[in-house]
């Protein structure tokens, strides 16, 4: 059979790239300098804030995974990466708007220009839903696109293949 030579698309490497970078900065700097945060002063923030804390660790390793699964072209590779993308954006979005709303309850506010606290976490912790989407977006791409098709069509063919293949003879 003859093997399929893969296309690269110079816009998606390109968007990989972005992706990449942004999920550094983001996804993992970000949510994990906010969770160890949390969880160093947990002594005076007590156990609710460092379980907050130790889920945005979480969700920033999730996050960064789901990226790095994302660079591999293979269908697995891709499925994993919209699973952990995906879950580790929603635990992060839960986990920021559980953070708000303690700050706010709690009056936390900056000294010098007096705002919110909250608007602090959010300004730093909402742009990870970009290296998110551009993740989640990729992943999808190339899921559908022809080259992992006709992988699977080829796999699907092998796999029949040997299910219809002449049983070896039991009398030699």
């Amino acid at each position: 059979m003859e093997k399929i030579k893969k296309k690269r698309s110079p816009l998606l490497t390109a968007a990989k790239v972005v992706m990449l970078i942004l999920t550094a900065v983001f996804s993992l700097t970000m949510t994990a300098m906010a969770g160890a945060g949390l969880i160093y002063n947990g002594d005076s923030y007590g156990s609710k804030l460092v379980n907050i804390g130790a889920a945005l660790i979480s969700s920033g390793i999730l996050m960064t995974a789901g990226a790095v699964f994302c660079v591999f072209r293979k269908t697995l590779h891709n499925t994993i990466s919209i699973i952990c993308t995906g879950s580790g954006l929603a635990l992060c979005l839960v986990m920021l708007r559980r953070l708000c709303i303690h700050a706010d309850n709690a009056g936390w506010n900056d000294s010098v220009t007096l705002s919110p606290i909250s608007d602090m976490y959010s300004a730093r912790l909402l742009p990870v839903i970009a290296p998110a989407a551009l993740a989640i977006i990729i992943a999808v791409i190339q899921l559908l696109s022809y080259e992992a098709d006709e992988e699977r069509r080829i796999r699907k063919q092998k796999k029949l293949e040997a299910e219809n293949a002449e049983a070896p003879s039991i009398i030699e």
